[in-house]
């Protein structure tokens, strides 16, 4: 490429409360009727006063920490000034110069091999805002939103390509599931990303570092790709023609548009100052105990980088099945409950949870909580395979059986009378049959066409209804046609 990319991400993730960052209003708002989780506090009626929410204290610590950040000694909250529709007291309580958490990174595959440490400059408290909805008559607004426990994590600008800003978000969002902080729900806007996109690149033996662009409110990881691709190149194009970026002095936020392919300019981007910073005067400030911090420290789980080099050892299956496992905390646990009640067929049941059990997953749209049939019954399912009892053609009829039943894999395999035939005398007969019904493929098999055995393969299993035992059928047609 004739520029470098540079790419920081401010990422805004609702936390995993109950109840609102200074109210009791639920916080799941999502479907809700609009305007229906609604109070003086979180309205910013006159006279009501705001009460933090110890959890979201607590998650946004625990965040923190998972990130490898300091937790700072003292803390508290700001009012950030700004009149948008969606923000009814016309100021949001953040955080501004003493955030709960500073100084973290993240580890992600980098570009060029091995590692890269992606450093986390801040994780802030704040509360949502409300949600604009747009139609062809005019807009509306629906504070079912307003006031829901946010933190807003800020990258340093250590990305190089949009497949590191893909690694970082995807990573992010492991992490923040793997410790209960968040749903991360990209698809309900239960988490945002705001990507900062720059070019740097060399003009006349000078590094030149034009503006940078901020994208808002990606919602997805697809977004994430497209977006920063073509904001890079505007910015390279528009400097090589001569345009308004030569000129420009301050970033730009502008949103994207899947429609159209493009990004479009919202607004020059505010400084600080802008905002209006100042202690918010109805909170007062916070010092988290290091007994506190510690006790949210130890209390943190298995994180997903460690449990994915620990299927790999421990289970011997590849990177790539223990990253599809690992990617939710759900699915990793129905595997590792079905490994062990598969003792020795850990590779196996991978196979089956990758594949099979993903797939309807997918198909169905259901999450890995929503799974209907449990772990034992995949474990069941591949000793019947390990074992010769149901060959592995069958075992996937035996699979959707179960999966829209919820039957042991045993009694669908009895009840139906699926059980495999491997007894020679029995698969003989049917060989000898095939043999002799089709001599052009014996023919052409003798004359070395390797597909002529798989077709009389395939039609033994057919007069055997798919109840042979493959190997055998395979073994005893090769001793006739050698013969």
């Amino acid at each position: 490429m004739t520029y470098e990319l540079v790419i920081g991400i401010e990422t805004h993730v609702e936390l995993a409360t109950r109840s609102k960052m200074f109210c009791g209003c639920a916080a799941t708002w999502f479907g809700a009727p609009p305007n229906t989780l609604v109070c003086p506090v979180c309205l910013g009626l006159p006279g009501a006063l705001p009460v933090p929410n110890r959890r979201a204290i607590e998650l946004a610590i625990t965040a923190g920490l998972a990130l490898h950040c300091e937790t700072p000694e003292h803390t508290k909250f700001d009012r950030k000034n700004y009149m948008y529709p969606d923000l009814p007291k016309g100021y949001q309580i953040s955080q501004y110069d003493l955030p709960l958490n500073v100084n973290g990174w993240l580890e992600i595959p980098a570009d060029g091999g091995g590692t890269k440490r992606v450093g986390i400059i801040r994780a802030h408290l704040e509360e949502d805002t409300g949600k604009l909805l747009h139609g062809a008559s005019g807009s509306l607004v629906d504070f079912n939103r307003s006031g829901v426990p946010l933190l807003e994590i800020v990258s340093a600008p250590d990305m190089s390509s949009v497949r590191e800003a893909l690694a970082y978000t995807e990573a992010l969002r492991e992490i923040l599931i793997y410790s209960g902080i968040s749903e991360f729900r990209l698809e309900e806007g239960g988490a945002r990303f705001d990507t900062n996109v720059s070019i740097r690149f060399e003009e006349d033996g000078k590094t030149v570092w034009p503006p940078q662009s901020e994208i808002k409110n990606l919602n997805s990881y697809r977004a994430i790709e497209q977006a920063v691709t073509f904001e890079a190149a505007r910015l390279w194009d528009d400097w090589q023609a001569g345009g308004e970026v030569r000129s420009r002095t301050g970033k730009i936020t502008v949103g994207w548009s899947p429609d159209s392919g493009r990004t479009f300019l919202q607004r020059r981007k505010e400084e600080s100052e802008d905002y209006r910073y100042f202690p918010e005067p109805d909170l007062v400030t916070y010092e988290p105990s290091r007994e506190s911090v510690e006790a949210l420290r130890a209390s943190l789980p298995e994180m997903p980088a460690e449990r994915r080099a620990r299927f790999v050892a421990q289970y011997g299956i590849t990177d790539h099945d223990a990253r599809v496992l690992v990617s939710d905390p759900a699915l990793a646990s129905f595997y590792e409950q079905a490994a062990a009640a598969a003792a020795g067929e850990a590779k196996a049941v991978a196979n089956w949870v990758t594949g099979e059990l993903l797939r309807r997953l997918r198909e169905k749209g259901l999450r890995p909580t929503a799974i209907p049939i449990g772990p034992e019954h995949v474990a069941a399912l591949v000793r019947l395979v390990a074992s010769g009892t149901v060959s592995g053609t069958t075992a996937k009829d035996v699979f959707a059986e179960m999966w829209a039943t919820g039957q042991k894999p045993e009694a669908i395999v009895a009840e139906k009378g699926l059980q495999q035939v491997s007894d020679e005398s029995a698969i003989a007969a049917a060989v000898d049959e095939v043999i002799a019904a089709d001599p052009k493929a014996v023919a052409d098999h003798r004359a070395g066409k390797a597909k002529a055995l798989e077709a009389l393969i395939g039609k033994v299993m057919g007069r055997m209804k798919g109840k042979a035992n493959p190997q055998v059928v395979r073994k005893l047609l090769g001793e006739r046609l050698s013969a």
